[in-house]
């Protein structure tokens, strides 16, 4: 036997492990796609629920947005706004005593 048989022999070896490693990995990859379907399919359907969900809550904000706050900021306005009109009266009558 001589070397270059040996080397013949390594190749040929190193090649099955290589197949039987390829075709392994091949086969944890098609049972990990087989059970990672499903759960994609619940994920989509929670991923469209939650859609929903925010939606709502965009509905919600809007709302109070609409119906609490701008009366809430318009009240302050006004409040500021007799506010100063009140203190321009004020500075006025000071301003003719002095």
């Amino acid at each position: 036997m001589e070397l270059s048989w040996w080397r013949d022999l390594a190749i040929v070896v190193w090649a099955g492990i290589a197949t039987i490693a390829v075709v392994f990995i091949c086969i944890i990859i098609i049972l990990l796609y087989r059970k990672l379907v499903p759960l994609m399919k619940s994920a989509d359907s929670v991923m469209e629920s939650a859609d929903i969900v925010v939606n709502k809550v965009g509905n919600v904000v809007d709302y109070t947005r609409d119906e609490v706050i701008s009366p809430v900021v318009q009240l302050g306005s006004a409040v500021q706004g007799i506010a100063q009109g009140i203190n321009l009266v004020v500075n006025l009558f000071k301003k003719k005593e002095e």
